[in-house]
């Protein structure tokens, strides 16, 4: 699940034009240009491949092409977790009754006759934007913490099981990095609550910025609480998170008169799910916060990881 901008209009949305003749794909890009801003891609491979690299608002899709047809293309694109929230408009010569079914239950969400007509396409276009910009919203007002604009548990929830079905279908890594301000109760206490707000906005600010991968996701779990889902990271890459962590609060020099520091702290513990192993992610989730309490009972602003062979490592940041 991928959570858009609130600020954007239909300008800054994209379309996706997936036709195996040059002539039709010019032809609606060409209308479309106004509209949103577009690419276009020659089969339905290349328009799977350009959706594992960069995830477009909408896909006007042919059916008919050569090796792989669109109603295929469609039932992969939802059958994959960062695809399935695409809308797909099948763009068909035919409109017969049986064709209508196939678009549907390939998973389409409308479909436009060729040759196309360009009222028709523009305003279909537009309405399928809109509705993905209100749907957009909508995720990002249940999935967000209002506080700190990170993703928020029940995004969490939500998300979490297309995230390891992924890794179990790619047959990559999985790391789960969860950390927590130190001695925060006491920070509250000494500052007071708003102070502690603003605290908890500048950590995730931080962080946020220093996440290298947009699929990285920072999750705040409750209070000062937070999580970070790694998809295609192993061990050592989560190590290097919680190194990453450590730094990035330490960099930002928050002044806490009681800690043994002076400053602001966090500790963080992190576990790997391996994809198709007889391990759950909720054993996963379980080993990060025992490494987090490990990495507390170490003298706090430090972290743990479970490593390769199963074993806990202390290390500081």
């Amino acid at each position: 699940m991928v959570i858009r901008s609130t600020s954007r209009s239909l300008a800054d949305c994209h379309v996706l034009i997936v036709d195996d003749q040059a002539s039709s794909r010019l032809v609606m890009s060409t209308l479309l240009e106004n509209v949103a801003r577009c690419d276009s891609v020659a089969s339905a491979e290349e328009a799977l491949e350009f959706c594992s690299r960069t995830l477009p608002d909408l896909i006007l899709m042919d059916v008919f092409m050569p090796d792989m047809d669109g109603h295929e293309a469609c039932r992969q694109l939802a059958n994959n977790p960062k695809t399935q929230h695409i809308p797909v408009v099948f763009v068909t010569a035919s409109v017969s009754d049986e064709e209508q079914e196939k678009c549907w239950n390939a998973g389409g969400v409308d479909f436009v006759q060729k040759p196309v007509n360009a009222t028709t396409l523009i305003n279909r276009v537009k309405s399928h934007l809109a509705h993905k910009l209100k749907t957009d919203l909508l995720e990002q007002l249940i999935y967000t913490d209002r506080l700190t604009g990170c993703f928020n548990r029940h995004y969490l929830e939500e998300s979490l099981p297309d995230i390891v079905r992924e890794s179990d279908r790619t047959g990559t890594p999985l790391s789960i990095a969860i950390f927590d301000i130190d001695l925060f109760k006491q920070y509250n206490d000494k500052y007071g609550h708003i102070e502690g707000d603003t605290c908890l906005w500048k950590i995730a600010k931080a962080l946020k910025g220093s996440l290298l991968r947009p699929m990285d996701r920072l999750v705040r779990v409750g209070g000062e609480e937070f999580l970070i889902i790694l998809p295609g990271t192993h061990e050592e890459g989560a190590q290097t998170v919680c190194e990453r962590i450590l730094q990035t609060v330490s960099t930002e020099h928050i002044a806490h008169a009681l800690s043994p520091s002076g400053f602001l702290t966090v500790s963080a513990g992190a576990a790997t799910y391996h994809p198709n192993s007889a391990d759950m992610i909720d054993e996963t989730m379980l080993a990060a916060d025992k490494c987090l309490y490990l990495a507390k009972e170490n003298g706090r602003n430090s972290y743990a990881f479970v490593g390769p062979d199963g074993e806990s490592r202390v290390g500081a940041g």
